[in-house]
């Protein structure tokens, strides 16, 4: 992928705001941050969540971050689909949400 992306012609930035111009300019300004190709200048999850675009929407209590930084051990791999199909299909069975009781009571939702 990274090849690929170098291997594209340079063309200038877009103006979010001009390509958007009924949307929220808190919201602009979040995708323009979250969609920066560099990842140093990039926003991460927690630093998206903070952006005063969340504001009426964050529960800090609620948040969490993550115990370990992502595995990106495979990304290098020369694997065959079928074996990208194991891989992702295990990686589903293992998936286990933390569940919070206060949680559902604040959504309503049931768990």
């Amino acid at each position: 992928a990274k090849n690929y992306i170098k291997s594209l012609p340079k063309i200038p930035k877009k103006d979010l705001s001009v390509l958007f111009p009924k949307a929220n300019p808190q919201a602009v300004d979040l995708l323009d941050k979250m969609l920066q190709l560099d990842v140093e200048k990039r926003l991460t999850a927690t630093q998206a969540l903070a952006h005063p675009y969340f504001d009426q929407f964050r529960d800090v209590e609620e948040e969490t971050e993550a115990e370990q930084s992502y595995d990106d051990s495979l990304e290098h791999e020369k694997l065959s689909i079928d074996q990208w199909r194991k891989h992702i299909y295990k990686e589903i069975l293992s998936f286990s949400p933390i569940a919070r009781k206060d949680s559902k009571k604040r959504s309503g939702m049931s768990l």
